[in-house]
């Protein structure tokens, strides 16, 4: 069994410039190798999933983090060995840096919900392999046995959009569900304070994801406990990452 790094986690402590290690066995590990651009008012979450030495990439981000994002999977894995990218919406902020990345490796699968399939050659993305989800979701075989449950979770904020699920870790990337707005620049990764967190989820929430059927229908289908003593994590694409307790306090809030 892996360990998630998360609870021995201080945001004091975390070095911007590295992959961080979020959860690591010895056959699967899962990384944060995004960007934090000060004068970003939401930066943007890149995750990196290692399993049997083949790479997942979520959440590439905006084109000015191709560079910072490629640097930190390069310390992990060769950027050859990715072998899909997920979207979870159509935003620039998640998917603008994606030629980039098909530009150096152009054998990447993209995973993303169905709906933005002919949108995204708007980002000059010509040519590519495409895995849709549907709005009955996806799953993704895992070399190491595990699977990526792609979940539908449309107007969270997207029309079209998806969270996924790794079933060996027990971490859900949650796309802009959690996402929050910081009241100041430092750089973070944990919750330091409930309340506060609170404080600065809410306006964004509020403002983008208004709809409490669309949140009821999310919250019922989202993963929390699949087993007895496995406990899942949700990673959100904007700031905080949500350790189990807080999982828990985050869906009340939805309604």
């Amino acid at each position: 069994m892996g360990l998630s790094q998360l609870n021995a986690m201080h945001n004091a402590s975390l070095n911007v410039d590295d992959a961080i290690p979020l959860y690591e066995s010895e056959n699967h590990s899962i990384y944060w190798v995004g960007c934090r651009d000060a004068s970003e008012a939401i930066p943007c979450n890149s995750y990196l999933l290692v399993d049997e030495g083949e790479g997942y990439l979520f959440e590439p981000g905006g084109l000015s983090y191709f560079q910072p994002s490629f640097d930190k999977v390069s310390e992990k894995i060769s950027p050859f060995e990715l072998k899909y990218v997920f979207l979870s919406h159509q935003d620039p902020d998640v998917c603008a840096s994606l030629p980039s990345w098909l530009q150096f490796n152009p054998d990447m699968t993209i995973v993303c919900p169905e709906l933005w399939e002919r949108f995204l050659p708007h980002y000059l993305v010509y040519d590519a392999s495409f895995q849709c989800m549907e709005d009955a979701g996806l799953n993704i075989s895992l070399k190491s046995g595990g699977q990526l449950q792609c979940i539908s979770a449309p107007y969270l904020h997207s029309p079209g959009n998806m969270v996924v699920f790794d079933s060996i870790s027990g971490y859900l990337f949650s796309g802009d569900i959690g996402a929050a707005v910081a009241s100041d620049d430092t750089f973070r990764l944990c919750i330091d304070d409930w309340q506060t967190q609170v404080d600065q989820m809410n306006g964004f929430h509020q403002r983008y994801m208004g709809s409490t059927r669309a949140a009821a229908a999310f919250v019922d289908k989202a993963p929390l406990d699949p087993s007895p003593g496995f406990h899942t994590v949700w990673v959100a694409c904007f700031y905080w990452h949500f350790p189990h307790h807080d999982i828990v306090c985050f869906c009340n809030l939805l309604f």
